[in-house]
């Protein structure tokens, strides 16, 4: 029983600690540097985005893989004619991205099955075999560009395309993650202020009632009274339902560890929110950055880049397909003594040129308007990029100036209806004023507080929009 006890100790102060630390976080005000963490860390959005880039990765890889070196052989029997052989062949490749150009190195053995005997056919080597090394390289066709090393070039530019749809990503969601972080602080505190103005209504019930006993006031003011509290109840409802649905929308910008969203507790609402100054911009300068450097740039650039391979590679194909090549052998081995002697044996060099041409081009052609059509295409999209951008910059700017008067007019707002809503109260209490006009001055002044906290909220937003759309890093 006592090591019962001294076991249920034990656990008790170890999990007190831990119980503690739960407790505080739930108490503990959530900042938007955590929200912006998780979205970094959890979000679907950018691990889609992260997906999205790992396989462009992997197509460059593919891509690059066309240069791989490449070994090939064969071997074969040939017996039951009058003349017999047996022979192998093997060889090794080496495209190149040097004006289309592959190199090769080889060696083939073919003898007769009875070595005393040649074959007279035309794989016919020395008994040592033959080496042989060479060059292939296109012309004309297949010479500035090839189908290889275009897929090439349009999997790094999309692959950079890829990148910067990350950085975009990542940019729009820190936005619409501090939309959802300042509208959910706004409401919680919103929520408490409809909770105070309800408070008002219920204490002044109870004074009325106890003045209606004494015979100082009519019961209309303790009636109309009522009808206030029905109406702050109603108000507060709506208040709550609003946070209740901030806090939902801000649950998929918040994740835990395992990346399922959290719906924040009411403890974690700020308690203070106050209008921060905010420094000259210095707008022209980051329209120029903005241009140049934005992730939405960059993207619509690198698909344009890849648009414009296509457009080189079917120029390309439109001309006639000429190309040389180049050739070194030499046997190795024993004399036959035939007439092989005479042709097998030393270094032989071999060159020429083969020509290939469609009469018509008719695919050629088309292929040819079809990558043009979307190499334009990209030109127009990229162009309607950089127009949004700078209309956006320009319009961040103007909303963080205007944004910041706002609240700083709106907090001397508060001030001056708070101080009326309790001037008005004195007067009530005093028998110089009546019910109607106290109610009034304690809507105005909660409105006011509403409006202060809905400024606040929102110049946050529009700072974080500046931001987020002037965050460039320029290589």
């Amino acid at each position: 029983m006592m090591r019962a006890a001294h076991l249920g100790l034990f656990v008790l102060g170890w999990l007190t600690p831990l119980i503690a630390a739960a407790s505080e976080e739930r108490r503990r005000p959530l900042h938007f540097e955590e929200v912006r963490a998780s979205v970094n860390a959890h979000d679907p959005r950018i691990r889609q985005a992260i997906e999205r880039l790992r396989g462009a990765q992997a197509q460059t890889t593919a891509a690059r893989g066309a240069f791989d070196p490449r070994l090939e052989g064969d071997a074969k029997l040939v017996t039951g004619a009058y003349y017999d052989l047996r022979s192998a062949n093997t060889e090794l490749r080496q495209p190149t991205t040097l004006w289309g150009s592959e190199i090769y190195f080889g060696y083939r053995v073919g003898v007769s099955i009875d070595q005393r005997w040649p074959t007279y056919r035309d794989d016919q080597t020395l008994s040592g075999g033959e080496v042989r090394a060479g060059l292939e390289m296109p012309i004309w066709r297949g010479g500035l560009i090839d189908a290889d090393r275009a897929e090439r070039a349009r999997a790094i530019d999309l692959q950079d395309a890829a990148a910067q749809g990350l950085s975009a990503t990542r940019l729009d969601l820190e936005l619409a993650a501090a939309r959802a972080y300042w509208s959910w602080v706004s409401a919680g505190q919103n929520r408490e202020v409809a909770r105070a103005l309800l408070e008002l209504a219920e204490q002044r019930d109870g004074q009325l009632r106890r003045r209606l006993q004494t015979g100082s006031i009519a019961e209309f003011d303790v009636v109309d009274n009522e009808r206030i509290l029905i109406e702050r109840r109603a108000f507060l409802v709506a208040a709550e339902r609003a946070f209740g649905k901030a806090s939902f929308e801000l649950s998929l910008f918040l994740r835990d560890a395992d990346g399922s969203p959290v719906v924040v507790d009411t403890a974690r609402v700020p308690d203070r929110l106050a209008a921060e100054p905010v420094e000259d911009l210095a707008v022209e300068r980051a329209v120029e950055q903005v241009l140049i450097c934005h992730p939405e740039v960059q993207e619509a650039k690198s698909k344009l880049g890849a648009a414009e391979v296509d457009v080189k590679l079917v120029r390309n194909e439109l001309a006639p397909e000429l190309g040389a090549f180049f050739e070194y052998s030499r046997d190795l081995g024993e004399l036959t003594g035939t007439d092989l002697d005479f042709t097998l044996p030393g270094n032989v060099f071999t060159a020429g040129v083969k020509l290939s041409m469609p009469l018509l081009f008719r695919t050629e052609r088309g292929r040819a308007n079809v990558a043009r059509a979307k190499a334009a295409e990209q030109r127009e999209a990229l162009r309607f990029v950089t127009d949004q951008l700078r209309a956006r910059t320009r319009d961040a700017a103007s909303a963080v100036e205007a944004a910041r008067q706002r609240a700083l007019l709106t907090r001397d707002m508060v001030e001056t209806a708070a101080k009326l809503a309790e001037g008005e109260r004195r007067r009530f209490e005093a028998g110089s004023s009546n019910l109607i006009f106290v109610n009034l001055r304690e809507q105005q002044a909660a409105m006011a507080r509403m409006q202060y906290i809905d400024a606040v909220a929102l110049a946050e937003i529009e700072q974080t929009r500046w931001e987020t759309t002037t965050r460039v890093a320029c290589d």
